[in-house]
């Protein structure tokens, strides 16, 4: 006998709710389920599958959950310390499934301790981390229909947390810092993947948009060889002309990481950031190098660099010397990786020292992030090194996007296959509800963005049913800024993305939104404050789910645009409170029937709206805000929360 995967010593279930608890055996037995002095009772199908129900419980423990067959059988499973109190759900894509220890911890491979820069944060927010529990499923592309995936039940501490989801994270504390009773976070994302992925396949057949991709699946059943062969992601770029492997460090011959080489007439690279958005090179290799004053008392020390990742691999230099690598040909597992590499005290002198790194891109972004540093392993003093870097370019093999990878085993952006590997082994598990960050790779055309309502609605649809939960909280991340910072920008594919998700947020009574748009960064498409954004999921179940009505869940949301007697527009807000500009350019502006656009000029707050005048205001068909891929934002509440980025007709009734 075994149990559905997240039924494990340590497992969160949810409270107030009936809870399923479900798992295989004998065909045709009698299963019976005891659970703190309640007994429930079901029998085995001739597959040997069981599913059965606990009543409702209120929040509490630890209790002991047994599961066994009545008899002389002895089959029996026990799980210990189980705890009753709030599930939630967190998927989508990178921005989700991004670590607290991605950006800056302790140790190892950047999936352990917290950093101390986060632990006095942590230990503040957490109320008992024997409370606070994460299960982070494993990636699964096996495009098999699966029933079970890894993954444990682990306490969230500062000294466990850095392989978890920071937005999940974030959230969760929030939670309980408020409720006070056990927090309970599934986190199952993947980076780098659309909606469509996250779909079942009846939902894919039933839904337009996506009724092509039901049929591309059907047809990956007829050639045999997409099932034959063991596949990995990074196989997927095997038969791709335009990804090609590293073609060799010929950098190093060059002397690129000597400290007496001359790198004057290098460009200057800003980093954390993009070589990519820099406009530095394609994908292909770069160096980037960095002259460091050491004290003099540092001379002779072990030195740590840390704190950075690379997208996507690295071979990394102090004084000409390597002292690390990560990553080889198409692997993809440590774009979110955090560096750390031992520096021998025989490299290091006192005085002007080199560092140097060697990155690589073989496909789509091409960055290097965090928070670079060089730590003195005896004392534990730090030297900075983020800001500007020398940088030139090895080989440029121009923007490969690699949008050509077959459907199939292996692939993560085949449509259905996360929903089957990662989301179906939980179904129908007691949850309150799901947050949502992902679009990102949704938001390549404008066509695709413009279907995002849809894909979206279908996916939640498809959930919601799929759980047996017709009123399923689902709350969604509005894209944080990303790319060259514009006050306007008519044709964005982001800001297109970014309406879909508004739509969908005003249109469903039971899906909310909150923006990131905010707290972006213009060079890394995975800002570094996942913090903000977990605590304005927080206080949006807060307010919506739990009725805190003193949790704010957003910022202002545009309701109606009206055109006065007097030729001004009138703005009209819901959760508005405090509402204020933070900016005199408002980032508002107006386009008429006939297309021509311009910045509306004279912006007044008054109480919960804003009024706009002068200029072509008298004409305006449609006023814009924060339309672009990394806008202008000024309009937010007194909670410090800003207004999503939105498109409205000027109703001239």
């Amino acid at each position: 006998m075994f149990l559905a995967s997240i039924f494990q010593d340590g497992a969160v279930l949810q409270r107030d709710m009936d809870i399923p608890v479900w798992g295989k055996c004998a065909p045709g037995q009698t299963v019976k389920c005891e659970f703190d002095g309640v007994v429930s009772v079901t029998r085995s199908s001739a597959a040997g599958n069981f599913r059965l129900y606990l009543p409702a419980h209120p929040a509490g423990g630890p209790f002991e959950l047994t599961v066994f067959i009545p008899g002389d059988s002895g089959e029996k499973v026990v799980c210990r310390d189980i705890l009753v109190g709030e599930v939630w759900l967190a998927s989508g894509q990178s921005n989700m499934e991004y670590t607290l220890g991605s950006r800056i911890c302790s140790g190892g491979s950047g999936r352990g301790k917290v950093a101390d820069e986060q632990e006095k944060l942590f230990r503040e927010m957490i109320m008992d981390p024997e409370q606070f529990r994460i299960f982070t499923v494993p990636e699964c592309t096996s495009g098999a229909e699966e029933s079970t995936c890894g993954g444990r039940w682990q306490k969230v501490s500062p000294d466990n947390c850095g392989g978890m989801s920071a937005v999940a994270s974030w959230f969760g504390m929030g939670l309980q810092y408020q409720l006070g009773v056990p927090i309970g976070i599934i986190s199952s994302a993947k980076g780098g993947t659309i909606a469509e992925a996250w779909m079942s396949y009846q939902a894919l057949c039933a839904a337009p948009e996506t009724a092509g991709y039901a049929a591309g699946l059907r047809k990956i059943h007829w050639h045999g060889n997409n099932w034959e062969k063991s596949f990995t992601e990074s196989s997927l770029y095997d038969d791709l002309p335009e990804v090609q492997k590293d073609s060799g460090n010929s950098g190093e011959a060059m002397g690129y990481a000597d400290t007496g080489f001359d790198d004057s007439l290098w460009q200057t690279m800003k980093i954390p950031g993009s070589w990519i958005k820099q406009y530095i090179s394609g994908n292909g290799a770069i160096w980037v190098r960095k002259y460091v004053e050491i004290p003099d008392s540092w001379a002779g020390c072990d030195l740590l660099l840390t704190g950075g990742t690379v997208d996507k691999h690295d071979i990394s230099y102090f004084n000409g010397k390597e002292i690390g690598r990560t990553g080889k040909d198409f692997d993809t597992e440590y774009w979110n990786a955090v560096r750390n590499y031992s520096i021998p005290g025989e490299l290091v002198k006192g005085g002007r020292n080199c560092v140097a790194i060697r990155a690589f891109s073989f496909a789509h972004d091409g960055s290097i992030n965090g928070e670079w540093e060089l730590i003195n392993q005896s004392t534990g003093e730090k030297i900075a090194l983020n800001g500007q870097w020398r940088v030139i370019s090895e080989y440029d093999r121009g923007k490969v996007e690699c949008k050509r990878a077959a459907f199939g085993p292996g692939n993560p952006n085949t449509p259905g296959i996360l929903f089957n590997g990662m989301i179906r082994p939980l179904i129908p598990g007691a949850i309150r509800g799901v947050i949502w960050y992902q679009g990102e790779s949704n938001a390549d055309t404008l066509k695709n963005a413009r279907k995002y309502r849809d894909i979206m609605q279908a996916l939640i649809d498809d959930w919601r049913r799929q759980w047996g939960l017709p009123r399923m909280p689902f709350i969604m991340v509005q894209l944080a800024g990303y790319g060259e910072k514009k006050s306007f920008l008519r044709n964005s594919i982001w800001a297109e993305l970014r309406e879909s998700q508004r739509l969908l947020a005003k249109d469903d009574p039971d899906t909310y939104m909150v923006s990131a748009i905010d707290i972006g960064d213009e060079n890394d498409i995975h800002p570094q404050n996942k913090r903000d954004v977990g605590k304005r999921l927080a206080m949006c179940a807060l307010h919506h789910i739990y009725d805190c009505t003193q949790a704010v869940p957003s910022g202002p949301e545009i309701v109606k645009a009206s055109a006065r007697a007097d030729h001004s527009i009138i703005l009209e807000f819901a959760c508005a409170e405090g509402l204020k500009l933070t900016a005199e350019n408002s980032g508002l502006f107006l386009v008429s029937e006939n297309g021509t656009c311009q910045a509306a000029e004279n912006v007044k707050v008054d109480n919960n709206t804003i009024i706009l005048s002068g200029g072509n205001a008298a004409d305006a068909a449609e006023v814009y805000y924060a339309w672009a891929d990394f806008p202008e934002n000024t309009i937010y509440n007194a909670a410090g929360s800003p207004a999503a980025s939105f498109r409205i007709k000027v109703d001239k009734a």
